[in-house]
């Protein structure tokens, strides 16, 4: 498909810049080099999804961030900062998530062994649209009853896991710690 026109967004990050894909190990190399110079508190950050089992037929790669929450807004500045780092500096598609733990990485591929995990992401709409089509809309919110004051900025929720399209691929997506 030739792409003239390209505009992706989410939250309050966009851009106009059509992304690699596949993406090259050097691309993602690059972002973690300008990513570990943000102040990351007691975050840890591992390369999760199927870009650590098979780089060259995924579109995205996936960030898991893990470690206590002190600051929902802080925690926002970090994500609102990898996206811009990934899809405006270093040109590829990016998927950052904080989970309450990383152990759903290792679940055996069964749909009666689902177990709920506290997700935390970028809130508000997610869409691309290719040479002015709408190709893909999401809103994410905060759909659990808020303990604490999560800001509308973020979206937290409780998540089954292993999802539906790890049941149906069947394969084991570890997560690396990246540093």
């Amino acid at each position: 498909m030739d792409i003239k026109d390209f505009y992706y967004k989410i939250g309050p990050v966009s851009t106009k810049k059509v992304w690699y894909s596949p993406i090259p190990q050097s691309k993602l190399d690059d972002w973690v080099e300008d990513f570990k110079l943000l102040d990351l508190e007691d975050y840890e950050v591992y390369l999760g999804g199927k870009y650590v089992i098979d780089p060259i037929n995924t579109d995205d790669i996936d960030i898991c961030i893990t470690g206590p929450i002190h600051d929902y807004m802080r925690l926002y500045d970090i994500m609102v900062q990898g996206y811009e780092l990934a899809l405006n500096k270093h040109n590829f598609f990016i998927d950052i998530k904080h989970f309450d733990n990383l152990n759903f990485s290792k679940y055996h591929k069964e749909k009666g062994r689902r177990r709920p995990h506290i997700v935390t992401e970028l809130g508000g709409v997610e869409m691309k649209m290719i040479n002015g089509v709408l190709d893909g809309q999401s809103i994410h919110k905060t759909r659990i009853p808020q303990p604490h004051d999560i800001p509308p900025e973020l979206s937290v929720n409780v998540v089954q896991y292993p999802l539906n399209k790890h049941l149906k691929d069947g394969r084991t997506y570890d997560c690396r710690k990246l540093f």
